[in-house]
């Protein structure tokens, strides 16, 4: 029921809807302080998500830009002391004010109200830390609107001064608004909340909505994973993320390491899911539906986002800047076995498998306040350097690269291949010029064509150039004896035996000089002396001499 109804059971009569930027009602026994039903809400949600809270964070997450001239500290301070009224919301102590000492901003007195002045100092140092009690947390379900598992009322925070808790505070509320009080102008009008200083990259997508903290995740039995905060971005195309802050108050970084087993138990549970078996945490956090093929053995967990502090000790810093880094090393090398991947190779192009691990993502407080969570402020252990949220979750490999590469190989390989050919080609060409220049060469030196009277090889580069060296009882050309193979009843050419006389001299070392074609004369009077030619021996059909001679060799 909300609250303003029920002042109307209680005989306040009807308020009405509150004009525009107007922030409170008239007071009355149910609102002392005058708030309206919607700011009330919105604290409550902003309870519902933080657990434990202080009027500078109330009024950093509730109001915005526009309105920020109206919404004053002192109208959340007027809505959280209504609710605590109905005893929906209640004090849990001071924060520490180690935070001012270390140069972070001074503790704000308590918001005045209409009801009298401020009081500064009130009982202690600090600021208020208000949360809810179990009624509280109930209403403020119903305030968030949804489902969600809300988690704890923190009933012990706030004790010890809530510092852990009021970081966890101050990092989602530099990621909902984009902003923070680090660096930020001094505030000039003390009325107002302190001023922020915008970060460059701006908020993560969202909101306050997409946040939750001190969620209980079962991993079986009693034992079970608190995550400091978790957000859910489907926006950036993440379901979910885990949160956890370490202020260096476990020496051991190992211990720190060791969250990360629990968080591998917890994310390798499965559940039965229209019988298909899924990671619980998958189906929990809407993640997206796999697709054919699926195996939760494959499938990368859920990111896990360690932020580190310098934190305090003794009223000083416990780490320094150097020494913090040192730490995260540290931790990087402590939890090896859940983030590192396999690696892969294609193309040329180096990249990892993750299947089973998890991306575990490391940053400081310093880097997130000075620029934001969308900068270049996180390491992903394997990597190297600085990077996005978005970039060092990014496990896919660079497939246009890897396909550029692909192409370029293949063109290189295709020319290869024609290099190759045409060299085979120039090779063979040369080959052939050479046997072809052998040729013309040995040709050069037989006597002419019988028919033609031309050379016996023919025109040079011609098509009917004879391109091995001929025989020596070749007679023509290669042009004269195809047309004498191709007319009718052509008979070979059988040279005339020589004269006695004619061998005679020959004998002597004296051919006869006018006859070019002796040596073949010679050759046919071996071949086919007197007596072979009286008895019809001579080839009488073309057929029977084989290509490039004139008469085939006796046997």
């Amino acid at each position: 029921m909300d609250h303003d109804d029920q002042d109307q059971q209680h005989g306040q009569g009807e308020q009405p809807p509150a004009p525009s930027g107007r922030v409170n009602f008239r007071r009355g026994a149910r609102n002392p302080a005058g708030s309206t039903a919607s700011l009330r809400a919105d604290v409550l949600a902003v309870l519902g998500v933080l657990k434990v809270v202080t009027y500078k964070q109330l009024h950093a997450l509730i109001a915005s830009d526009e309105y920020r001239d109206h919404h004053r500290t002192e109208h959340v301070a007027e809505a959280v002391r209504d609710l605590i009224k109905h005893k929906l919301v209640e004090e849990r102590g001071r924060t520490s004010t180690i935070g001012a000492k270390l140069g972070g901003p001074p503790a704000e007195p308590e918001p005045a109200t209409k009801a009298g002045p401020k009081k500064p100092g009130g009982k202690g140092p600090g600021e208020k830390i208000f949360g809810l009690t179990p009624a509280g947390l109930l209403a403020a379900a119903e305030a968030l609107g949804d489902d969600r598992e809300m988690g704890g009322h923190a009933r012990g925070a706030g004790s010890t001064g809530a510092p852990h808790a009021m970081l966890v505070n101050e990092l989602i509320i530099t990621a909902v608004t984009g902003t923070t009080t680090h660096g930020a102008p001094p505030r000039e009008d003390d009325r107002q909340a302190p001023p922020r200083r915008a970060l460059p990259e701006g908020p993560l997508p969202g909101g306050l909505d997409a946040w939750a903290t001190e969620v209980p995740h079962v991993i079986t039995g009693k034992h079970t994973v608190i995550p400091d905060a978790l957000v859910r971005l489907p926006e950036l195309g993440i379901p979910v993320l885990f949160l956890e802050l370490d202020r260096g108050t476990m020496t051991d970084v190992r211990k720190v390491a060791a969250k990360l087993d629990n968080y591998k138990r917890y994310f390798d549970r499965t559940r039965t899911e229209a019988g298909q078996e899924r990671l619980e945490v998958e189906a929990r956090y809407n993640a997206p539906v796999p697709e054919y093929g699926y195996s939760h053995r494959r499938t990368v967990r859920p990111p896990v986002l360690f932020v580190l502090d310098r934190g305090t000790k003794g009223g000083r810093p416990r780490y320094s800047p150097e020494a913090l880094e040192a730490r995260l090393k540290a931790l990087r090398d402590a939890t090896w076995e859940h983030w590192q991947g396999t690696q892969h190779e294609s193309e040329g192009v180096h990249f990892q498998r993750f299947d089973g691990k998890i991306p575990v993502l490391g940053t400081t407080v310093d880097l997130l306040r000075e620029h934001g969570w969308l900068g270049a402020t996180w390491w992903r252990f394997g990597r190297r350097g600085w990077h996005s949220l978005t970039d060092s979750l990014d496990d896919r490999p660079d497939w246009e690269l890897i396909e550029q590469r692909r192409q370029d190989r293949e063109a290189q390989e295709k020319a290869d291949q024609e290099k190759a050919e045409k060299e085979k080609q120039d090779a063979r060409e040369a080959k052939l010029r050479a046997a072809l220049e052998a040729a013309r060469a040995h040709n050069a030196t037989m006597h002419p064509c019988y028919t033609c009277k031309g050379p016996l090889s023919g025109v040079p580069g011609s098509e009917d150039e004879l391109h091995e060296q001929a025989e020596p009882d070749r007679l023509e050309c290669p042009a004269c004896e195809d047309r004498r193979r191709k007319t009718p009843k052509a008979r070979p050419i059988v040279l005339e035996l020589p004269t006695a006389r004619q061998e005679r001299r020959a004998a002597k070392g004296e051919p006869p000089k006018d006859d070019p074609w002796w040596n073949v004369r010679l050759l046919h009077a071996k071949q086919w002396p007197k007596h072979a030619r009286e008895t019809g021996e001579t080839p009488y059909s073309m057929t029977q001499i084989p290509s490039g001679k004139s008469i085939p060799s006796r046997r």
